[in-house]
């Protein structure tokens, strides 16, 4: 999953996204020359210089210990290469302001804050927003298009549907999507409560349980949960619990009603809709008998199926490590769709989605919030498994325009570099940002 970088007292993760064409250049005389000073002292530590003692206070320090610091930055510069200098000084004040690093294979945005008193040693520094230093749509496309495996991307305006996309790579070609599926079982919901067939404040047992990520499998079995609930744990934090209680609870019947209505391309290769711990539990080698039935069944086959194996596909029989060691059967055992599926589906929510739906979409931004804020909305679900990547995107521009973005890196040899298609992804979004 999602590397996190903490260098702030609060110990809050990172978020994503920096658009260096927007930062705003500074004269010598709005910058205090604390602020150069320390701006300095970043760019070293960044760097790997250890001088944690003597620009860092100590209640920092002891938030944050400098061997631990150490680690962090080295990972930085790992995936990101060496720190090469400061690009930009935006202050906030005196004391605060937001730099633009730049490295090797990135640019990286650092929230600064300084004591307000001398020596003011840094009080406050937060990496919020890795983005690729790339010149143009076309730079990002071919960086995204140059790394190793399967890419599928689609933009489009979908306020303007007579318009040739702003970008496609493949968008007709099939991609495993990860927890991105989770995104028809919000439509469903959705239309459910629009049409007066369940309530937003509808109660439900949670169940049945699956493994992380999430934070619902550690509560009581069949604790009581609105519908809501359920809805903003699998949107904001892709929780795997909440999601397989809402498919129990919605049915397959009206899932693949919802599929077929968002537009996919091959509605029965999503029929059933398979509940994440099923997938997984598919995917182990004690499973292997059920595992190839499952395969070779036509729709309505793997239904009854399901139904039957269910009570053995048990979560004490996922086994995490071979989740996580590399690709398992992801273009077998999955949920898939092209990316034009996934625009169609994005597209729907758009048009149909109530002000509830959007306003959960749009909880978890999937990329930094400073990149965020060039949109008058942000709605974001994203799906991740070893050698799975999917990024998608409805957003609405400051001049009103709407378009859906969908970024899908599929490879059945090797995990994939996280980070590395998110910092390509965020310079892209900011790039459309100023069309």
């Amino acid at each position: 999953m999602r590397f996190l970088y903490v260098f702030a007292l609060c110990l809050l993760p990172l978020s994503f996204g920096f658009n260096a064409s927007s930062a705003r250049a500074q004269t010598h005389s709005d910058i205090s020359n604390q602020l150069s000073t320390r701006a300095n002292d970043v760019l070293r530590l960044l760097r790997g210089e250890e001088i944690e003692a003597e620009v860092f206070d100590e209640n920092f320090r002891n938030a944050v210990p400098p061997a631990q610091f150490r680690t962090l930055t080295g990972q930085v510069r790992t995936q990101h290469g060496q720190a090469v200098e400061i690009a930009s000084i935006t202050p906030r004040n005196a004391n605060s302001a937001i730099l633009k690093i730049r490295f090797e294979k990135a640019i990286v945005t650092v929230n600064i804050d300084l004591e307000n008193t001398p020596p003011h040693r840094i009080s406050g520094l937060l990496l919020t927003g890795f983005e690729a230093d790339a010149g143009s749509l076309d730079d990002v496309i071919a960086a995204i298009d140059a790394l190793p495996g399967r890419q599928g991307i689609l933009i489009r305006q979908l306020d303007a549907p007579t318009l040739p996309p702003v970008v496609a790579v493949d968008p007709d070609a099939r991609y495993a999507i990860a927890s991105t599926f989770k995104l028809y079982i919000l439509a469903e919901l959705d239309r459910a409560v629009r049409a007066g067939e369940r309530q937003w404040s509808d109660v439900v047992q949670l169940g049945p349980k699956s493994h992380p990520s999430g934070i619902s499998q550690n509560w009581p079995d069949r604790s009581p949960v609105t519908l809501h609930t359920l809805a903003t744990l699998m949107i904001s934090i892709s929780d795997n619990s909440a999601t397989d209680t809402l498919i129990r609870v919605l049915g397959q019947n009206k899932l693949a009603g919802i599929v077929k209505a968002t537009g996919h391309h091959n509605p029965d290769e999503l029929r059933p809709l398979l509940m994440t711990r099923q997938a997984s539990a598919l995917k182990m080698p004690a499973h292997a008998e059920q595992r190839e039935q499952y395969l070779n069944a036509g729709p309505a086959e793997r239904e009854q199926m399901l139904a039957k194996f269910d009570s053995a596909l048990t979560l004490d029989s996922v086994d995490s490590r071979i989740l996580t060691h590399g690709p398992n059967f992801i273009d077998q055992l999955e949920w898939f769709a092209t990316p034009a599926d996934i625009v169609r589906l994005l597209d729907y929510l758009r048009r149909n989605a109530s002000e509830e739906s959007l306003a959960l979409l749009a909880i978890s931004l999937g990329i930094g919030r400073d990149a965020a804020e060039k949109w008058s909305y942000f709605g974001y679900k994203g799906g991740s498994e070893p050698g799975v990547l999917s990024f998608n995107f409805l957003l609405r521009s400051k001049a009103g325009k709407d378009y859906a973005v969908s970024v899908n890196w599929n490879n059945e040899e090797i995990s994939l570099q996280e980070s590395e298609l998110l910092a390509l992804t965020t310079r892209l979004i900011n790039l459309l940002a100023e069309q």
